[in-house]
Order: C-alpha cells, then structure tokens, then sequence
C-alpha cells in the first residue's frame, strides 16, 4: 500500500479583489410590509404553556423553491425575510435578463398559499384546527405589488484579512456555479498511456445548476450510462459538485469547499413509505442555459382504509407552485413517473424530462450497480481542472503535511471477542446482572454462546424455558455473571394506540403506559437490589409494527432505565440469501456486537492509549473533557447539556448533566433514561452549566477540553469562528471566562464534514513524478499557514469499500483484471464503475487554547491517537473517546433515527 506524506484539500482560497468587485448584484430584501402583516395576522404559533398566539417565521422556503427552479438568474440567498437579510440576489455582470418582478409576486403568492395549504392540511388529520386564516393570507397577498419589490446595486469585494458579510457566503458559491455553466465549462476525463505516451479521453462531464439545500450545486448533464454486462439494462447516474463557502477558525478568509458526489438514477418502478426525490430536467418557461433543475418530491398516498389501493402523489411545495405557476407540459405525472423513471431521462421521447433519486430501499426491483463515493483520482481530476477554470479569482489551500505520530496496533478479532474484565470491574463492579428476554431459540441461543464467550468460560447446555425462568451463573475471572433467561411474553408486542386521540405525544403516552407497568414487573427481582442490572431484549424490526407509534422499544428502554437496568435491543436479522450457515453467522455476529455495546460501551469503558503526544514532546497524565449537548426539536424535545471526563489511570469514563453530579457512565445513562426526566435547558442555562464544569475540573493539572462546533455553537456562540479569539474561553462572546480560572486547560475545537465544514481532499506524495498519482492517506496533517490547525484521518478500516483511490466512473485505470488459467495475475486497463469508495473525512482539529509554553502539534496528536480507544471496535472512532461517549448518550433518550448527524455522506 502506498504512503503518502501531503494532503490537499479541494478547496480554493479566494483573492482580494483589490479595488475591484468580484460580482455586482442587486439585493433584494422580502417586503416589510408585507413580512410584518404576515408575522402578526397569519403565520402565528400558540407559544408553550400559553393560550396566546405569537409570530412565527414565514415558509419562504416554499418560495425559493419556486424561484430557483423557474427564475434561475435570480440567486435566492435567505429565507428567513428579516430586515437586514438579502433575500434574493441578481448578478448584474453576467448580463441575464432583469428579475421578473411580476413573476416574482406570483411565485410569493402561490408559494406562500401551498405552503398554508400544506400546514391546515397537517393539522386535520391530527385533529386540531387550521392555524391559518386563508381569507387573511389571501387579502395581505392580494395587497403585494411589483413596486414593493425594492432593490439595491451592491458590490462583493474580498478584502485581504477580513470576512466577507454573512450573507455573501451563499451568494459567492451560487456565483462561481452560475459562472462555470455560464462559461460552458467540462471536465475533460483524461488518463495517461505510458506505452502510447499520450493522454487518451474516456469521457466528459458537462454541468448543470440544480437547486440545493445547501450551498450552490452543480450535477453533470445529460448523465452517464453503464451498460449491464449481459447488455440487457442500461443505468444512468450523474456526478455532483456542491461548492459552501466556509473558512477557519482564527482565520477570516472565505474559502470555497468543492464536494465531488455521485447520484445514481432509477430505472425501475419506485415505492417506499418515505418520500422520495425527484430532480425536473424540463426546463421552465423562463429558463436559460443557466437554469437550475427544480427538486420536488413524491410520495404514497393510501386509497380507502382497509383496500389495498394508493397512489403516488406529488408531496412538495415546488411541484404545486409549478402547477399553479406554468402549464404542466414540463410537469410528468407522478404515478407514471414511479412507474417507470427510465422513460423519463431519455431526451428524445419528448416527454417531460426527471430523474428519481435512486437509494436502497426504493423496492424490491430497484436496483442499481453504479458503486457510491468518489475516489482520489476523481476527487484530483475535477479538482485541478476547476480550479484552473477559476485561477482568477481563487488559489488552492497549500498542501498538508503529515505530523509522525505514534499509533496502537489494530486489535485482531480474538483481542476483540473478550471483555476486559479488570476495567469492567472498576466500572460496575464485582457482579453483574444480566436478564435476557427471548422470543426465538435462535436468538436467546446466540446471546448465551456470546455472553460466554465475552468472559471466556465454557458454554453449558441449557434447555430454554418455555414459562419460568432459568438461571446461569458465569464465575469470570475479575467479574461474575448472573444470567436470568426468561420468555418475552408480551413486552415484545405491538402497542394499542388510540388513533381518536389527536395530540402526538398524548398519544405516545396513553400506548407506552401499560407496557411501562409490564415492564417493571418483568424486571422486578428483589434478591438483586443495588448490583449493576442489564437486560437484552429481543424485539421485531421497526417495519413490523404498523406505525414508529406501534413500537414497543422505546417505553420498555424507558421503564427498564427508571427500574435502573439498562437495555440493548437486539432485532433478529431479516435473511438476505438462501444460505443459512451465512444467515447464523451474520447473526452470532450481531448478538456479539449488541453484548459488547451492553456491557463495554454503556459502562463507559474506553481503552487509554499507550502513547499520549509527540516523540519530542510526550504527554503524561492527562484529563480529557469533552463538552456535548444533546438536541432535537419537534415531538422529542431535547436540549441536554453533558460534559464526559476520563480521568488519568481509569478506564472508564464518569458523566455529569445539570440534574447530578459527576457519576460513571452507566449510572448516568440511568438518570436520563426515564422520559419524564427534564431535558430541555435555556441556552443561558447550557452556558452556565459549561462554565461550572470548568471550573470544577480545573485544579492546575494538564486538560484537555474537546468541543465539537456543529453540536455546541448554536447554543455557545462564542465558540463561532466569528466570535472565536487566540487563548480566550467564552461560551458567551460577552463573557469570556477569566484566564486564571482555567489554568492547566488547554481547549481543542473541532469540525466535521456536516454541512461541508471540512473539505474533501486527496493524498499524494511530494516527490511524484507522475501527475494523477494520488490515494487516500491515514494519520495527523498539519497546515503550513496556520500553527494552530490540525487535521486527522483514520486508517481504513477492515470494513472499506473495495475501490481503489486511483479507480474512478470513467477512466480506465491500470490494474488487476482476473487471473490465466494457471491462476496467474492478469492485469490490464479496468474501469471502476460499480466499485463502492472509502475515503477518510478531515475531522478539523483547531487548539484554540494553549499555554505559551506548549507545542500545539503534542496535544492535536493526543486528541488524534485518542480516537483509537474504543475496547470492541477494531477501527478508528469519528470522534475522540469522550465525545464518542458524549454523543451516544442520545441513543438512550431519543429515537435511533432522530439522534444528531455528526457526519456527512458524500452521496
């Protein structure tokens, strides 16, 4: 495996523009008089605890989807319609037809009344009453003119050392993607024949602005084919290039981040329960060759209940206000688009043009064998081609270089199978108490071969009981095991719901309270009171219950958590061959990991690495602290504020929230786990919260305190890259937190790729003598422009995808093609195309705060080497060990699907 000793970053630094504008544009901010009419008359909420009625935020969301699809000249750069925000932005410089005013009114018209439409609609079938007034919101409309639509000319500069207005973020990446497509720029997809000595061209993308959540997108159009190799289907798929504007920390300058995706097209008739993505090809009555493709959504509309009759119905605003806005000619119909999306990309049928999304799920016949992700040499291809097409206005960020850092061997399979028990007793104890509820002998089976095999004592033969209970005694060598096995019964079955009851979470409540009762009562053994309980349960998959309010997993995870036993779920595995020897050993595989998480992950066991630190700078007797808050709106509220410790010499970690004090893991979990346990806090509160925690961890002694800035700024602004200054601590920007307070702390602060705050990037060796030659490389990279800036990547795990970095969609690499009859190596030129790619992300490390004395490189090494501490992973973690442990806490308290996103997929 190549090594390589420099990473660059797919990001491009912009120049100052010096005296003169990167772009002119006319600013556009929403009416406020029509905002402020709207805010008091109609878009209104009742506030919690109250009867009284207070503003809510206007759905323009619902609005710029219809803009960005239909007036694609005009950049939509803000949907909150505040004062002081540009709400839509023109670019005078490229010479685009003015802003149809008249058309914008409408778009607001039509969006807004879609949207309002959509919100009454919600709330019937929940049975409450329409929030909104439509009679009102159609006389306020009514009052909108184009002469309210009043405009500004401003200029975009990027001024040396100095951020750009945040509201130019978004504007500068939609002005480079609408310069590329207006430029007709391509990627030319070009490899080197050393024997022919010549480039040869296997393909080109040309691009087209699509409409994006996030950032500006471009996607390549018309898209790529791959030919089955029997010849008998023909799949379409398509890149993407997101470009955000970010920057760094302690550094203003706006970078622009490039994110290379792929998106795969159906072919074949689409279902599922959840929405499903669609992008619109045709383009709009109004568009040129800059137009964005609109992006709308369908999804299954059930016939009559108890008929197994439906259809498949638009379910966005976009496609509505398209259907109120224009004729429908460039509109396909959804039934018949889920029917049969191939029909749909074809260019010369002279239907409607739209692709469907493809993801796994979209039914049984949906398939698809294009692979997901991008490799090195795509990610290095597009690169150097884009940023010579705008080598005027940008420069690339320098190359990183690699810091020598000392790592712990990757454990083998047998070092993962047991506990080790020596810290399992540190954390829990001498005795442990185990229930397991089974419902399959399969399972029940499985789980007593692994819990016998994690303390590595002899199986007994054991007749499962059918009624009673049986109990098995596991005499380890630090710790003993007391096994309770005892049928399910009824814990595992589907909950009653009363669907008269209209309020969600009354609803949830009325189902979940008889389970709550039945589940303390199975749980209930006097003769263990005090001791350390878990519990394994089996229970159906989510899909076997009719509704997320069917499912028992949660109430009982609650009732167990208030009876102070922790839970695992553990959900059979649905056979996905006819093999049933592959079938058992994907499910000794699954109970193995489900025990572990029980046992090593909820104690809070983490393994200290053996090297803290840098070979010319060691690091000795370090308390790490990570800061975490747990978060989710809607129907399960959270706002949680946590900080996790590992204390030098323990291997385990201890937890505190504002309702207890510091605690080790395992009883910490137990405090959260009952829902009626308050976890939403101000953010006055949150802040508060962090600042006790400095102070009770600082006594003088070397800390490390790690914050992860997509989880915490919302509610810390201080630690914003805005508000973020050299060697100051402040949760609040008002109220930093005096320097003597904090002595011996040392704060790394750190990103992901959400939201595309890290870039992608590609290895490579300095010395190469060849262009092209890159990879993916593992370990600590520092940034030659910035001493406080680190960034880590993990080695690949045993579980990567199987493509090669230097593999790509369309270029031919050289490369092992199969063997001779002799069973020799054959190689030849290969493409890559179905091939699934692994790339490591840059998780940012930024060592906001030192002591003068220090070596900024010895503590991003240690933050770098502590994600290597997991006890039952082989691989790297995401995250360093506490913040690892910081962020799973919410798998105890809230839905698996709702727990925050810490990284991001690149398709």
């Amino acid at each position: 495996m190549a090594t390589y000793d420099r990473i660059q970053r797919t990001s491009l630094a912009f120049k100052p523009t010096g005296g003169a504008a990167l772009c002119t544009y006319e600013a556009f901010v929403f009416p406020q008089r029509i905002a402020t009419a709207l805010r008091r008359e109609v878009f209104r909420r009742t506030a919690p605890d109250t009867e009284e009625a207070e503003p809510y935020g206007i759905p323009l969301w619902a609005v710029n989807a219809g803009i960005a699809a239909l007036l694609p000249h005009v950049l939509v750069t803000d949907a909150t319609g505040a004062a002081d925000r540009v709400w839509l932005a023109w670019d005078v410089k490229e010479g685009t037809p003015r802003p149809d005013r008249e058309m914008i009114v409408e778009l607001v018209r039509s969006g807004l009344a879609v949207a309002a439409q959509a919100s009454n609609e919600r709330a019937r079938r929940r049975g409450k009453p329409a929030p909104i007034d439509m009679q009102v919101l159609a006389r306020i409309l009514g009052g909108l003119t184009a002469q309210d639509l009043t405009s500004e000319v401003r200029e975009l500069r990027v001024d040396p050392g100095k951020a750009v207005n945040r509201q130019d973020y978004r504007l500068l990446a939609h002005t480079v993607a609408h310069r590329l497509v207006a430029s007709k720029w391509q990627v030319d997809h070009r490899r080197w024949d050393s024997e022919k000595q010549e480039h040869i061209l296997d393909g080109i993308s040309r691009w087209h602005r699509s409409a994006s959540d996030e950032g500006a997108e471009l996607i390549s159009y018309p898209p790529h084919t791959y030919q089955a190799k029997n010849g008998s289907a023909t799949y379409h798929w398509s890149y993407t290039l997101r470009f955000t504007v970010q920057n760094n920390g302690l550094r203003p300058q706006p970078l622009l981040h490039i994110t290379l995706g792929i998106r795969r097209w159906a072919r074949t008739n689409v279902w599922d329960k959840r929405g499903i993505g669609v992008c619109l090809f045709t383009p709009s009555p109004w568009a040129n060759g800059t137009s964005p493709f609109g992006r709308a959504r369908m999804k299954w509309q059930p016939g009559p209940k108890g008929k197994r009759e439906g259809k498949m119905v638009w379910d966005d605003v976009l496609a509505d206000t398209l259907a109120r806005s224009t004729t429908q000619a460039h509109l396909p119909q959804a039934p018949d688009l889920a029917s049969d999306p191939a029909q749909f990309l074809e260019t010369d049928t002279g239907t409607p043009l739209a692709g469907v999304l493809f993801r796994e799920g979209l039914g049984t016949y949906s398939k698809h064998p294009v692979g997901v992700g991008s490799s090195a040499r795509d990610r290095w291809q597009v690169f150097h081609q884009l940023h010579a097409a705008l080598a005027g206005i940008t420069t690339p960020q320098a190359p990183l270089s690699r810091v020598p850092v000392r790592l712990p061997a990757r454990p083998s399979a047998g070092q993962l199978l047991h506990i080790d028990q020596d810290a399992l007793r540190e954390a829990a104890g001498p005795r442990l108490i185990v229930d397991l509820a089974w419902s399959t002998t399969a399972i029940a089976n499985a789980v007593i071969t692994e819990l016998h095999e994690a303390f590595n004592v002899p199986r007994p033969t054991v007749d499962l009981p059918l009624n009673g209970e049986l109990h098995l005694g596991l005499p380890g060598r630090a710790v003993d095991v007391d096994l309770r096995i005892k049928p399910v019964a009824g814990l595992a079955a589907s909950l009653t719901v009363d669907d008269s009851i209209k309020n969600p979470r009354d609803r949830r409540t009325q189902a979940a309270a008889p389970r709550r009762t039945e589940t303390t009562a199975w749980l209930q053994r006097p003769d263990v009171a005090g001791a350390p309980r878990f519990a394994v349960v089996e229970m159906p998959g989510a899909d076997d219950f009719r509704t997320g309010d069917h499912d028992p997993k949660h109430p009982v995870k609650a009732a167990a958590g208030s009876a102070g036993v922790l839970v695992q779920n553990l959900t059979p595995a649905k056979p996905t061959s006819g093999e049933e020897n592959s079938e058992k050993g994907g499910q000794s595989e699954r109970v193995r990991k489900s025990i572990l998480d029980l046992l090593v992950r909820q104690n809070g066991l983490l393994a200290a690495p053996p090297f803290l630190g840098t070979p010319a700078c060691p690091l000795n007797d370090i308390t790490t602290v990570g800061l975490w808050i747990v978060r989710r709106n809607k129907e399960f509220s959270a706002r949680l504020p946590l900080a996790v410790v590992q204390l030098p010499g323990e291997p385990f970690v201890r937890m505190r929230t504002p309702l207890s004090p510091w605690l080790t893991y395992r009883e910490a979990l137990l405090t959260l786990a009952d829902h009626q346990t308050e976890r939403t806090f101000t953010n006055e509160s949150v802040r508060d919260f962090f600042g006790e925690i400095i102070g009770d961890v600082c006594d003088g002694s070397d800390i490390a305190l790690l914050t992860l800035a997509q989880n915490i700024r919302g509610n810390c602004p201080g630690l914003n890259n805005e508000h973020l200054v050299p060697d100051t601590l402040a949760f609040d920007p008002k109220r930093p937190i005096p320097r003597q307070t904090w002595k011996g702390l040392r704060h790394i602060r750190m990103r992901t790729n959400v939201r595309s705050e890290t870039s992608q990037h590609f290895a490579f060796r300095a010395n190469a003598t060849e262009e092209g030659l890159v990879g993916a490389g593992s370990g600590l990279w520092t940034d030659p422009d910035h001493p406080r800036l680190f960034f880590s990547t993990a080695r690949k795990p045993a579980t990567a995808a199987p493509g090669s970095p230097q593999g790509s969609r369309i270029e031919a690499h050289w490369g092992r093609t199969g063997t001779d009859p002799d069973g020799n190596p054959v190689h030849g030129w290969k493409h890559d195309t179905t091939k699934n790619v692994w790339n490591p992300q840059l998780l940012e490390l930024l060592v906001a705060c030192h002591d003068e004395s220090d070596d900024p490189t010895a503590w991003a090494s240690a933050i770098h080497q502590q994600r290597y501490s997991s006890r039952h992973h082989p691989d790297p973690l995401l995250l360093p060990g506490v913040l690892h442990m910081a962020h799973l806490v919410a798998k105890h308290i809230l839905p698996r699907h709702l727990i925050e996103e810490i990284e991001q997929s690149d398709s």
